[in-house]
C-alpha cells in the first residue's frame, strides 16, 4: 500500500491522487531512492567524425582554377595576386567543410585541398592551354620571323633561344607539354593552398562573429 506524503492517508498501490486530500502522488519509481551500490550508467561515447573526402572538393576547385586560368582574356584575372587560383583553392575549402562540423578542420587540411585543386587545375589547364595553342598555331606561325627578329635584337643565342622558339611556336612536344604542366603546377599548387587557409579563416571568423551576436 502506498502512502500519501501529505496527509499519511493509505492508498491503493495504483493511485495518482490523494482520496483524502487530493495531493498528487508521485509514480513508485519517483518515491525509492537510487541505490548506491547500483553502478552509475555511463555517457553515450560520441560517435567518430566521417573521413574527410578531399578528391571531389579538389576536382571542383581545380575545375574552376583551371578552366578560368587558360581561357584567353578571362586568364587575365590571375594578374590580380592569381585571383582564380586562389578562388579555386577557396572553393575546395568550402566544399570540405560541408563534411563536417568547422571546428574540426584544421588549417592543414584546407592547405591540402588546396594543393589538391591546385593539382587538378594544372592538369586541366594544361590540357586548355595546349588546345588553345592548336587553335592559334597558324596566327603564332605568321608571328615567328618577328619574334626571332626580336630576340637577334635582345643577342640571344644557344639552348635558350631555342627553348623559346619550341616553347612559342605553337609545336606541341614532350618538352613543351612538361613546361607548360610543371610551371601551372607550381603556381596552381602554391597560390590554391593559400586560398584554402585563407577561405577556412574568413569562415571561421564569421562564425565566431554569429556566435558572439547570438550570445549578445
Amino acid at each position: 500500500m502506498a502512502q500519501c506524503r501529505q496527509c499519511g492517508t493509505e492508498l491503493p498501490d495504483h493511485a495518482r491522487f490523494c482520496l483524502q486530500c487530493g495531493a498528487p502522488v508521485p509514480p513508485p519509481e519517483s518515491q525509492e531512492p537510487p541505490s548506491p551500490d547500483e553502478p552509475p550508467v555511463p555517457p553515450r561515447p560520441t560517435p567518430p567524425l566521417p573521413d574527410l573526402n578531399f578528391v571531389q572538393p579538389a576536382i571542383t576547385g581545380g575545375m574552376f582554377l583551371g578552366l578560368l586560368s587558360s581561357v584567353p582574356f578571362i586568364s587575365a584575372g590571375n594578374f590580380l595576386c592569381c585571383m582564380w587560383v586562389l578562388l579555386g583553392g577557396g572553393i575546395g575549402a568550402v566544399l570540405l567543410t560541408r563534411q563536417r562540423p568547422l571546428s574540426s578542420i584544421s588549417y592543414g587540411d584546407g592547405a591540402f585541398v588546396g594543393v589538391m585543386s591546385g593539382l587538378f587545375g594544372a592538369v586541366i589547364g594544361t590540357i586548355v592551354q595546349l588546345a588553345f595553342r592548336v587553335i592559334t598555331a597558324p596566327f603564332v606561325q605568321n608571328q615567328q620571323q618577328d619574334f626571332e627578329k626580336l630576340m637577334d635584337q635582345v643577342g640571344l643565342q644557344g639552348p635558350m633561344r631555342d627553348f623559346l622558339l619550341r616553347t612559342f611556336s605553337g609545336e606541341i612536344s614532350t618538352l613543351t607539354v612538361m613546361f607548360t604542366f610543371v610551371s601551372n603546377l607550381l603556381v596552381y599548387a602554391l597560390f590554391a593552398m593559400i586560398g584554402g587557409i585563407i577561405a577556412l579563416a574568413i569562415l571561421r571568423k564569421r562564425e565566431g562573429t554569429t556566435r558572439g551576436t547570438r550570445s549578445a
